[in-house]
């Protein structure tokens, strides 16, 4: 049987393998597939997979690159739900996962995916501090991961907290920095790119010179505009920019011009106070009235959006510290009902103790009691045996002839004591026969004839036979 398991072991080990492996492959598969939508901007819709993934991998057997990975895909789920507090939550857990200062090239460019997505909700909360730290981090971990390009995103991107902190020095020197980076590397058109930020604070400063320079620049080497001169969608707000310009130069034909291209676009306001601003120059008063209430309107509608947004990040910060507050409440009830098991370990084994102590000198005592009764009994054996010998030999020679007076008396004095003997082996037996049965076997077991017989159990080269006496000891124990 046991050779038969043997050669069974080495089976049942690989089927384990197997099967571990297998499992293995499973859930690296579902982080990989979630990585997937990750990276195609495919939105996730709920935590579940985030969680199960983060259940699966937060232990610490699996390596930290996966911890960070999996509390990455967690974070990106709350950052689709429109959970930023949830999200930045599990982002900041996943980086501390690693241990940064020894991080790989793949731990690294996940680090600067987790900070850039941490950078864009800070901005995203006005929360630029915030932002310049996460994307400080984003550019450090970037150029570790040796992905230049990121790295100099990450840089370029300092100017939007900056900007926001109306730090306009900052956003200057952020931009020409960010700029020779772009051209030492090769980036011509993201090194032209850099300038709409800088163009609005050479506005701000009514440098117009400068101004039109870098929109020139901009203009000629992004790759945003098209034959016409139309911008990339998204990148529309340029043309406030162009009307501010236009406007502080005073050619109200032009920024009139780019004003109305803007009004195309969802930016309502910029384009309704730019219209204001240049019929305001021309003293027009329908268009000053008409475009003061178009610009009332659209700003009384951005600040209901603002204050919807408001609402939402409200809310989601809600939602977030009451489920970190039920989280803190699950823990310390989890917390107290450990102490509560722990107390009552301590209370039992304190318990459990005192008993086992208590039986201990109860069974001491009883020891005690047994082997006294046992000598007692013994002793009184062998001395009725002794007794009983001497006064049968002591009889016979009272039959057969005439003995004095003293020896009389000794022959009764003994007959007494055996008398007496009997009563006490009687009064013994009485004794015994009171012990339970396991009490019983103890004290035959310490008895002198039970140990003889013990002891014979073993031949040895002195063994004898014991004699009838012994057997009829051993007999008058058990009986």
């Amino acid at each position: 049987m046991t050779k038969r398991f043997l050669r069974l072991l080495p089976i049942c080990a690989l089927l384990c393998l197997s099967s571990c492996t297998g499992r293995s492959d499973h859930w690296l598969s579902l982080l990989e597939q979630a990585e997937e939508m990750n990276r195609n901007d495919v939105p996730f819709t709920s935590d579940s997979i985030g969680k199960e993934l983060v259940r699966h991998y937060d232990h610490w057997w699996h390596s930290p690159y996966l911890r960070l990975r999996a509390y990455y895909m967690l974070g990106s789920a709350y950052r689709d739900m429109g959970e930023a507090p949830a999200a930045l939550h599990y982002y900041n857990i996943a980086t501390e996962q690693v241990d940064t200062a020894h991080a790989d090239s793949a731990t690294n460019a996940t680090l600067f995916r987790v900070y850039g997505q941490m950078a864009t909700i800070y901005g995203n909360q006005d929360m630029p501090m915030e932002q310049l730290f996460a994307l400080e981090k984003y550019g450090k971990y970037a150029l570790k991961a040796k992905d230049t390009l990121n790295y100099i995103l990450g840089y370029e991107h300092l100017v939007s907290p900056y900007y926001e902190m109306d730090s306009t020095e900052q956003v200057l020197r952020v931009t020409e920095k960010a700029r020779q980076l772009y051209l030492k590397y090769g980036f011509q058109q993201n090194a032209a790119r850099v300038y709409p930020t800088a163009i609005y604070v050479y506005i701000q400063k009514k440098d117009w010179e400068k101004a039109r320079k870098h929109m020139s620049i901009f203009e000629r080497e992004s790759g945003l505009f098209d034959d016409d001169g139309n911008i990339a969608k998204g990148r529309e707000l340029y043309y406030d920019a162009k009307g501010k310009y236009y406007l502080g130069i005073h050619k109200l034909d032009s920024a009139e011009y780019f004003y109305r291209k803007l009004a195309l676009t969802h930016y309502k306001y910029e384009s309704s106070d730019g219209l204001l601003s240049i019929y305001s120059e021309k003293e027009c008063m329908d268009s000053i009235f008409k475009y003061s209430i178009l610009s009332k309107e659209a700003l009384l509608q951005w600040a209901t959006d603002r204050q919807a947004e408001a609402v939402i990040q409200s809310s989601a910060m809600y939602r977030y510290e009451r489920n970190q507050n039920l989280a803190m409440i699950n823990a310390q009830k989890a917390t107290r009902f450990r102490q509560l098991c722990f107390a009552i370990f301590i209370v039992s084994l304190l318990l459990f103790t005192w008993l086992y102590r208590l039986f201990k000198r109860r069974s001491q005592k009883q020891s005690m009691r047994l082997r006294q009764l046992n000598k007692n009994y013994v002793s009184a054996q062998k001395e009725l045996e002794q007794l009983m010998e001497e006064h049968r030999i002591l009889k016979d020679i009272y039959n057969k002839s005439e003995v004095s007076d003293e020896a009389k008396a000794l022959i009764e004095k003994k007959q007494r004591r055996i008398e007496q003997l009997e009563q006490q082996i009687e009064q013994y037996q009485i004794d015994l026969n009171t012990l339970t049965y396991s009490e019983r076997e103890k004290l035959l077991k310490e008895t002198g004839i039970v140990v003889y017989f013990m002891e014979k159990i073993t031949i040895t080269p002195n063994w004898k036979i014991p004699r009838p006496e012994k057997w009829k000891q051993l007999s008058d124990v058990y009986t």
